[in-house]
């Protein structure tokens, strides 16, 4: 990893220990909350810089995986391919071994569902006091590229990663043990938003809702389990039951058969967007709006398709005009490309934003279904507010799992230390993945390109178009919820 000139030292922590050992259900979840922290007036020269098509290009690849031809699918599984051995920094390069044009269309060209620039050869929408020019090459947008991770698939890396971490404060969370539950019927189906509890004899440790794969995760020790304790796990779901026990230090994952467990009637697929709204993001924000259009007529033209509906937070910090804004999921695209243009970027000013109560209200604040394939896009690159008069964001990360949500962040440009190491939490526990922009190398801003500042090791990814990215994510949920797409 390409990280040196700092000199290591143990991890710092902030937050009550308590709290992840607290039970976490799905119906009566609480959250700590602390007195809000008095924050610094906007100072616009700490204003962070995102890249422009990162939000736009997630919108449109999510439609074309529903059945649209317009958003390239050529990104193969993160860490599918391996770049060559004599690679030594994060960069990580396509399967030839060079780094190739972006998927489906020549080097620079606009990705689907990207504006055009104008007649001046520019792209509207600034960032409010960013000053930095687009990512342009001869007045025209260079495709936004990215890696992937999942740190459950390589949790040992994952684990040296927690290990020496050296960054700013984080709150703590064990993960070593972890076990991922798999739920299926009697004819091998995954069982959506069955019950799943898990005990240590008669003490509830935790309480929460399969995926949409049929999958939850649990982390023992994390939710104050004993050394050496004896586990049972109750699944659950209408008049089908089962308990099996947990065999703790074997197999990381427990597969567990519910017979007359129910199949959802409707392919339902819910995407909440995240958005940090702060003034940074305005060039993002007015690229959708230019583009909702394109991608309305890409639904339009989907057959068949699951049942799609898009929802938004918007957040900002504690103060600013608000902390977040909910806009409640809707199937009608029109409707929400009017509430994206109800957003306008500004605020923030320091690095930590209010994300933890805009985790709060993506879980709790609209109505996710229950037998929905349900996904978060996190739009983002500075932390949440961590201290101990800070609400606990490990605390809405384990409200998340327990509701069936799982999280995607997406780290945008100059994603700090701490942010990562937050984002990878949020991917780790609600079994997403963490997904990161690269650029050119040693560079974490600016044109696109094959390399990545983040604590990853390079032969853990391939770097393709963000777009084709999302789109192998999205199919990749909805096969596992109703088989291949």
């Amino acid at each position: 990893m390409r990280r040196t000139g700092r000199p290591p030292r143990p991890p710092r922590f902030f937050g009550n220990s308590r709290a992840a050992a607290s039970v976490m259900t799905a119906d009566d979840i609480r959250f700590p909350h602390g007195r809000r922290p008095t924050m610094r007036k906007n100072d616009p020269s700490l204003a962070r810089p995102v890249s422009r098509l990162l939000l736009t290009t997630a919108l449109a690849a999510l439609l074309a995986a529903c059945g649209g031809t317009s958003a390239p699918v050529s990104a193969p599984s993160s860490g599918s391919g391996v770049p060559p051995a004599s690679q030594n920094s994060s960069t990580s390069r396509d399967s030839s071994g060079t780094s190739s044009a972006p998927s489906g269309g020549e080097a620079g060209a606009p990705a689907s569902g990207e504006a055009k620039p104008d007649a001046a050869g520019s792209t509207a929408g600034g960032a409010i006091g960013d000053n930095r020019t687009s990512h342009s090459q001869q007045g025209q947008e260079i495709a936004l590229r990215a890696g992937e991770i999942d740190d459950n698939r390589d949790f040992a890396d994952y684990q040296t990663y927690l290990r020496t971490y050296s960054g700013p404060a984080a709150e703590p969370m064990e993960v070593s043990e972890r076990y991922v539950i798999s739920v299926t019927d009697a004819q091998k189906r995954p069982v959506a938003d069955a019950t799943v509890r898990l005990r240590e004899g008669d003490k509830l440790l935790f309480e929460g809702r399969t995926l949409a794969g049929g999958k939850a995760i649990v982390f023992p020790k994390a939710l104050g389990a004993s050394d050496g304790g004896a586990l049972t796990v109750q699944v659950a779901q209408a008049n089908a039951q089962v308990e099996v026990p947990l065999p703790r230090g074997q197999d990381s994952t427990l597969g567990v058969v519910l017979d007359g467990a129910a199949q959802p009637q409707a392919r339902r697929l819910e995407v909440l967007f995240l958005l940090d709204a702060t003034g940074s993001m305005g060039d993002e924000i007015a690229k959708i709006q230019r583009t909702i259009r394109s991608i309305a007529a890409q639904i339009s033209d989907l057959s068949p398709r699951p049942e799609l509906r898009l929802g938004l937070v918007a957040y900002r910090d504690y103060s600013d005009d608000y902390v977040t804004k909910v806009y409640d999921f809707t199937s009608d695209v029109e409707a929400f490309r009017t509430n994206l243009n109800d957003i306008q970027a500004d605020g923030g000013g320091d690095e930590p934003e209010a994300l933890t109560e805009a985790m709060r209200a993506a879980v709790n604040e609209v109505s996710w279904s229950a037998d929905a394939v349900r996904l978060t896009f996190l739009v983002a690159d500075a932390p949440p507010h961590i201290g101990q008069q800070s609400p606990s964001y490990l605390a809405e990360i384990r409200s998340a799992a327990a509701h069936g949500v799982k999280f995607y962040p997406i780290a945008a440009s100059n994603t700090s230390d701490q942010a990562e190491y937050v984002f990878r939490q949020m991917a780790q526990q609600t079994l997403g993945r963490f997904i990161f922009l690269t650029y050119q190398e040693g560079k974490s801003e600016g044109t696109p390109g094959d390399s990545t500042e983040m604590h990853v090791d390079p032969q853990a990814f391939t770097v393709d178009q963000l777009d084709a990215i999302v789109v192998e994510a999205v199919k990749r949920e909805v096969s596992e919820a109703w088989g291949a797409a």
